[in-house]
């Protein structure tokens, strides 16, 4: 099995341009190195791959590709309340497009808390898939 796995790493690699194997510069590692930093956010970090944009335009309780810090669970939730907060304006002004964009953002909001709740158990969990003495 490695052995194919190998051969296939192989034959993709031949079919690239060679320079894609050079040794990158210096700074092309100080870009590579400095955007993990702007990967951090206010709830998490940004999992998206390297030099990809961000097609959410930093909203980043809308993304998939958040990954919630559980210590930011308060702030969500104020996000949350604060979302909640804006909905009730944007009815009662009939603002029907922040209506559907705050409900849209309040079903995402729904859905990091689901995944908030997933993190905490996983974190309770040792590995044998019991839960955890305290």
């Amino acid at each position: 099995m490695i052995r194919h796995y190998r051969t296939f790493i192989e034959q993709g690699r031949s079919c690239r341009p060679n320079d894609e194997y050079r040794e990158p510069t210096d700074p092309e590692w100080t870009e590579f190195r400095d955007h993990f930093q702007l990967r951090k956010v206010a709830l998490g970090t940004c999992d998206r791959p390297y030099g990809t944009p961000c097609q959410h335009e930093h909203a980043c309780v809308r993304c998939p590709m958040l990954r919630l810090d559980l210590q930011q669970v308060p702030r969500l939730l104020q996000i949350e309340s604060n979302t909640r907060e804006r909905l009730e304006e944007a009815h009662g002004m009939q603002w029907l497009g922040e209506v559907a964009a705050l409900e849209e953002s309040l079903h995402h909001i729904s859905r990091k808390k689901q995944q908030a709740d997933r993190l905490r158990q996983q974190t309770e969990l040792g590995e044998s898939g019991s839960t955890a003495l305290g």
